[in-house]
């Protein structure tokens, strides 16, 4: 600047002496400063150019200022030459001026392809920006430009999470983070809420912090049952893409919330991390009816057919279910290391050591009328149990069995007068006066995997 202005004045034919009475215009050197005269007047409080196209700045002394920032929008440098189109780092902040020399402020700008936040004295920010609903992260390790179109693994906004500390544990403090093309990270737009987005065909859920989440994940407080408010999301490579909503079975420790504290139990999630769920329709604490709603489901290399309770777990053991028509009966489900729909006739053995013989149809329904000889009511063998004969009255008719569950057929029909008859069907004849005993039904053992 110095040679410019020395360079200056020669072609402008100034004397190397000035007169102390009279200035000729243009710029001159005072007390080893530079001074700008107009009409014999220092110019104060106003920018001049020189030579070189610069703009300089005359402040109210009437000298060149230099490394100055003017009036807070503009700045020279150490030559006093107005910055502009670039960047300056000025007491360990980076600033940006463009190419009028205006001080960006309080806005983000788009610089060689790459985004930057700025703050109100025209600094650049670095971390987290939050700008109106959105919010952004300016990375101090790449030179502070906005992140976009990626994953960062990265502590969350400080004043974000001291109001919100729900999300799962981390041992570093640090969490996954998304942002959109547009630099915005994926986020809620209220405390305690959860936004799903897919990304690279996975589903993900994310906080008001923008965290990704984890684990189980309570996206609907009010959802009936309570499990269906719930998506999982896996927490372990080993079981899918870490903090991708998990699809397909899974073996882990209930919700925690809503009284759901348990024993790992097995459960079966939608390709939207949801768990399938049946759904508890009786009134009573010791009465547990099932809506019979079933999945059939590929496991261990085999596709079979799975009941779930309100609580998303597959069930097992003999569950008392309701059907579509209203009708309540039993099915089987095998034992804890089945959990699968069982058909045709199987000998269940109670808590107690005792054995029954149920009968299931093709669609795995317990059985009520007349099969092969034998009767049955919600699946289980109507049997004589305290003498060789008795009477069961099943769909309106009433049948003699003896103690094996056999139908007698033809029995005492010769007889005026017996206590038991039966006709060519073994249905009960007049003249027998043993009274129809009352059914023997089921006894359900409320079993969770």
């Amino acid at each position: 600047m110095k040679k410019v202005l020395k360079t200056m004045l020669l072609a402008f034919g100034l004397s190397a002496v000035f007169s102390l009475a009279a200035f000729a215009d243009g710029w001159t050197m005072e007390n080893g400063q530079w001074a700008y005269y107009e009409n014999g007047y220092r110019v104060t409080n106003d920018w001049r150019t020189s030579a070189d196209g610069g703009y300089y700045y005359l402040g109210s002394n009437g000298y060149m200022a230099v490394n100055s920032f003017i009036n807070s929008e503009r700045y020279v440098d150490a030559d006093g030459r107005m910055v502009t189109n670039g960047w300056r780092q000025i007491d360990s902040k980076w600033y940006y001026f463009d190419n009028n020399g205006q001080l960006i402020t309080n806005r983000s700008r788009q610089i060689n392809g790459l985004w930057y936040f700025f703050d109100y004295d025209g600094s650049m920010r670095t971390g987290w920006v939050e700008d109106g609903d959105s919010l952004y992260y300016c990375d101090p390790e790449a030179g502070g430009r906005m992140v976009t179109s990626t994953w960062r693994y990265i502590a969350p906004d400080p004043d974000l999470v001291n109001d919100y500390d729900d999300s799962p544990y981390s041992a570093d403090g640090k969490y996954w983070f998304y942002f959109l093309s547009s630099g915005k990270a994926v986020r809620s737009q209220g405390y305690g809420e959860y936004r799903e987005m897919v990304i690279n065909n996975n589903r993900y859920s994310f906080d008001y912090a923008g965290r990704m989440q984890v684990g189980w994940v309570q996206v609907d407080a009010s959802a009936s049952p309570a499990i269906a408010g719930y998506r999982y999301y896996n927490d372990s490579e080993s079981i899918g893409t870490y903090g991708a909503a998990h699809q397909g079975w899974l073996s882990a420790y209930p919700p925690e919330d809503e009284g759901y504290l348990g024993n790992v139990s097995w459960y079966y999630f939608d390709s939207k991390g949801q768990p399938y769920y049946g759904t508890d329709v009786s009134e009573s604490d010791d009465d547990e009816t099932l809506v019979a709603k079933f999945k059939r489901l590929e496991k261990d290399g085999k596709t079979e057919t799975y009941l779930f309770n309100e609580y998303g777990n597959p069930v097992y053991g003999l569950r008392k279910v309701r059907r579509s028509n209203g009708e309540v009966t039993s099915m089987y489900f095998g034992t804890s290391q089945e959990c699968c729909l069982q058909k045709g006739t199987k000998r269940i053995t109670d808590s107690e050591g005792n054995s029954y013989t149920y009968n299931f149809d093709s669609q795995g329904y317990g059985y009520t009328g007349v099969r092969d000889g034998k009767l049955y009511y919600m699946g289980l063998l109507q049997r004589a149990v305290d003498s060789s004969y008795a009477y069961y009255t099943v769909n309106g008719e009433t049948y003699l069995v003896n103690s094996s569950g056999n139908i007698r057929k033809n029995y005492n029909s010769n007889k005026e007068e017996a206590e038991y008859k039966s006709d060519s069907q073994g249905k009960w004849m007049s003249g027998a006066y043993a009274e129809p005993s009352e059914l023997l039904t089921p006894v359900f053992e409320v079993s969770y995997v």
